[in-house]
């Protein structure tokens, strides 16, 4: 009876332990979700921020595009035709995928880049461009096909004074397709209203089509009048979040408005989304609730029972006692059995005929009750009667029948043997047994609960962590640690804007990083991005930030310098700091960097203006040389324009056949015999007249379009010297420059070697002319290309050697053949004894290396006798002759 009250007590207070810990755990969840809330909202409003960014920058971005086209002088001078104009607006519509632009006069009147005429002169984008305003309008219904467009209109500037306004169209769609690509989760949407309530863009375009006003008609749309209070609220703030009601669904949402518009960027997920993880966790707190209330009856009723089936045994062992109902197992001193009663024969399915004389006691003994089993032998081997011993044998279906036997020792007039008297109790241990379950059960559902929540808070904890990882995410770049384009924006605007003190931005920019992408793949080049940051972070004080904006370009805010020259020694410590390469993988990476700087508040007052100031001035650097620095100045905008306008034109100057190649004849000294040629490549624009090499060679290797340019040369330099050969020169040989863009080329090798084959040619015809500068800045790649060319057959020449490295001591690993003095030597050779030693030791250095000769732009008779004293192999220059065409 006691031990039937102490497990009732047990099971008790697990009941009791369980609701309270259902309790507790209400509580956690309680406080927990409010948490949550509070920082759903704060980061929606963040990614809506975002979001509306990333729209201005595509605005702002058409609408750049669009002034950069109207700058142009074939737009705005009044003097060129309207056919030549719109001929232009066709090519930029192509090249910048809007969907038409279009240029009017200062009444309205306009045509489109598809020869449409149309009068736009009532417009609002029209009224504020004849202002002189560049501006974006809001949705309106074209004229030329009646799609809903978005217009980008500028004023055309002509002598400071507006002629006329330029303006492009892009059908709405493009404000969906960037709001398609702002999600929270799989059920998260944005969207665009602009400040009537009018949608602009979302994930349902017929609500765009429709130009639906959620403010007007949310009645009609059948929703709920929390989604018109949150869009009201939204009208009346800059940023905010807050919840509506859709569909029976609860939505909970942020918003900002788009910079430079009346329009406001949405983004929202539904609750269910949001708080999947902790509901899952309330359901279970739920069930376990009920199942707590469930156990408990159930168990008030199991001990009710089990005390009835308490009550029943006892009354059962009082009634064999009574008539001898117990079972009785006889057995000999090998283990058969020689009496089987007949309670044993109900108890355990057998017959005594089965029994008797044929098995043995171990036959019937549950394997769980061997140990048992062998201590009943040891007693039986020592003669020691047993007053109590549980052995559960199996009856004759299988089933386990619990005993529990005394030991006897039986002599019957010398017939010696031992009797099992038992009784059955495997009604009571099945008892026992439903009440360890219950208590199990019971113990395992606490632990159950108590793992929940621990979980709830390892959950919470985890939303705690996502919410910084969603702030890094904004506000910091994932590779490098330095703080994002966002995070330095938001700093220039809280430290600096508005204050009289000056500041200066530094705009970082490395050089020829495409170079190290495309050799060493992008996990060299991510290396290097890391190793480059750390190296900043090394350079700057606490009163700089530094920022990673993208790609391989950096910034560095500098807060209140005294003077310009604290800028500059900051520009200069950078600068060193690139001087050493940065080992990766084994590999030792050289690389540079360019420095453009702009000056708060001289060169502007915004952070955008003095980042656009500021890049100029980074492209300034790069045409100077790269590895240095430049301030902005308005002259360098000015030269930035014409590189475009270099650039533009270059695009068809090949197909239109406005390039064409000079040759100069390069002779043997000791003979006065032509060798060969160089070709050198000249340009006669159709727009610029002509264009000299040192300002479109670079503006043709930073673009990309010294690829087939140069292949042009090659070819067209390979067809001249046939021609010579043909006339019966058989030994010249043509000398082609070559850039280390071409060289990076997998397929360069080939190309050069399908060239010659086109025209016949032996490689010895051709001679590879590569600068010194450009071979070092990756000698270890440059080496493996050039020994390909080599084995080719092909001839190498070093071009402008002493220009650039000045180092002799690698030349005797270089796979070349000739020696290319620069003419600055040669110009020095009169002027002092220091500088013409020089020379002469770098022609003698050569000729004990193995190397020819050649010493260009020889101008004067006593430079020729200079270098025959040295016995300079080979000449040319203006003393022989100037190049010509062919």
């Amino acid at each position: 009876m006691r031990g039937v009250i102490r497990k009732k007590a047990i099971i008790m207070s697990s009941i009791a332990i369980m609701i309270f810990s259902v309790i507790i755990g209400g509580f956690i969840y309680y406080f927990a979700s409010g948490a949550i809330i509070a920082n759903i909202s704060e980061s929606l409003t963040q990614i809506a921020v975002m979001g509306a960014k990333a729209v201005e920058s595509n605005l702002e971005g058409s609408l750049a595009v669009i002034e950069t086209i109207a700058a142009e002088e074939t737009i705005k001078d009044p003097n060129i035709s309207l056919e030549k104009k719109i001929e232009i607006l066709k090519r930029e519509v192509d090249r910048k995928g809007f969907t038409r632009m279009s240029i009017a006069d200062l009444s309205g009147n306009s045509i489109t880049s598809e020869g449409i005429e149309v009068y736009v002169g009532d417009r609002e984008y029209f009224k504020l461009a004849k202002e002189g305003k560049a501006n974006i309008s809001k949705p309106v219904v074209s004229r030329v096909d009646e799609t809903l467009v978005i217009t980008f209109a500028v004023p055309i500037m002509f002598n400071d004074q507006v002629t006329g306004v330029l303006y492009a169209t892009e059908d709405i769609e493009f404000l969906s397709e960037i709001t398609d690509e702002i999600k929270l989760g799989q059920y998260g949407r944005s969207f665009i209203v602009d400040d009537m309530g009018v949608t602009i863009a979302h994930e349902l375009r017929e609500r765009v089509r429709n130009r639906m006003n959620i403010l007007l008609d949310w009645k009609k749309l059948g929703y709920n009048k929390t989604v018109y209070d949150f869009f009201s609220s939204m009208q009346k703030n800059e940023t905010g979040a807050g919840k509506f009601i859709v569909n029976g669904s609860l939505i909970y949402a942020g918003y900002a408005k788009i910079p430079g518009t009346n329009w406001y960027f949405g983004i929202s997920a539904p609750r269910s989304q949001i708080f999947r993880s902790i509901n899952q966790i309330y359901y279970f707190l739920g069930f376990l609730l009920l199942a707590s209330i469930i156990i408990f009856l159930a168990a008030q009723f199991q001990i009710r029972v089990l005390r009835k089936r308490l009550k029943v045994e006892r009354d059962m062992a009082a009634a064999a006692i009574d008539t001898a109902n117990i079972v009785i197992i006889g057995f000999n001193k090998y283990g058969v059995i020689q009496e089987f009663n007949n309670n044993a024969e109900t108890k355990l399915g057998y017959k005594k005929n089965q029994v008797l004389g044929k098995m043995k006691l171990l036959d019937m003994v549950d394997i769980d009750s061997i140990d048992n089993y062998n201590k009943l032998m040891e007693h039986i081997n020592k003669n020691e009667e047993l007053d109590s011993l549980e052995l559960s044998l199996k009856n004759a279906e299988g089933t386990v029948v619990y005993m529990i036997w005394s030991l006897n020792f039986i002599d019957d007039y010398g017939d010696k043997y031992m009797e099992l008297v038992g009784m059955d109790i495997s009604q009571i241990m099945k008892v026992e047994k439903e009440l360890v379950e219950s208590h199990e059960e019971l113990t395992s559902l606490y632990e159950e609960l108590y793992a929940s929540e621990e979980t709830l808070r390892q959950q919470y904890e985890e939303l705690s962590r996502k919410e910084k990882e969603i702030h890094k995410l904004a506000y910091y770049d994932h590779l490098t640690g330095l703080a994002n384009r966002t995070n330095v924006e938001q700093y220039f605007e809280d430290n600096i804007k508005d204050r009289k003190d000056c500041a200066a931005l530094l705009f970082m920019d490395l050089d020829n990083f495409k170079f190290v992408n495309d050799t060493f793949g992008h996990f060299v080049g991510d290396e290097l991005l890391i190793k480059v940051a750390e190296n900043i972070k090394s350079v700057i004080n606490e009163n700089q930030v530094a920022a990673r904006l993208g790609g391989d370009e950096f910034m560095i805010v500098m807060d209140e310098y005294r003077n310009l020259q604290e800028v500059e020694d900051l520009a200069e410590k950078l600068l060193k700091s690139f001087e050493s390469s940065f080992k990766i993988n084994d590999s030792m990476i050289s690389i540079s960097t360019s420095i453009g700087i702009a000056l708060y508040p001289d060169n502007g007052d915004n952070f955008r203006e003095l980042l656009k100031c500021s890049d100029i001035a980074m492209y300034d650097a790069k045409a100077s040389g790269k590895n240095t620095y430049a301030f902005f100045d308005e002259k360098i905008n000015e030269k930035i324009v014409r590189k475009m306008k270099i650039q533009n034109s270059m695009k068809d100057a090949i197909k239109n056949n406005e390039f064409m190649l000079y040759y100069q004849p390069q002779y043997y000294i000791s003979t006065g015999r032509i060798k060969g040629f160089e070709a050198l490549l000249r340009w006669n624009s159709s727009q610029h007249g002509f264009v000299s090499p040192s300002e479109f060679i670079g503006i043709a290797e930073t673009s990309g379009l010294i690829i087939p340019l140069g292949y042009w040369v090659l070819n067209e330099a390979c067809s001249f010297i046939k021609r010579v050969i043909d006339m019966g020169y058989e030994d010249v040989s043509i000398s082609v420059n070559v850039s280390v863009i071409q060289l990076m080329q997998d397929d360069f090798v080939e190309n050069v070697n399908n060239v010659l084959r086109q025209y016949g040619l032996k490689p010895s015809n051709l001679q590879l002319e590569i600068t010194e500068s450009i071979l070092m800045e990756n000698i270890d790649f440059n080496l493996k290309r050039i020994r390909e060319l080599r084995r080719l057959g092909v001839g190498l020449s070093l071009d402008d050697f002493g220009k650039g490295y000045s180092s002799l001591t690698y030349l005797r690993d270089l796979p070349i053949d000739i020696l290319k003095i620069d003419k600055t030597f040669i110009d020095n050779i009169l002027e002092s004894n220091e500088k013409s030693c020089l020379t002469g030791n770098i022609i003698t250095l050569a000729h004990d290396l193995g190397l020819s000769v050649v010493a260009e732009g020889v101008e004067e008779e006593e430079q020729l006798k200079y270098l025959k004293c040295y016995n300079c192999d080979m000449v040319q220059g203006y003393l022989f002759s100037k190049p010509l065409p062919r």
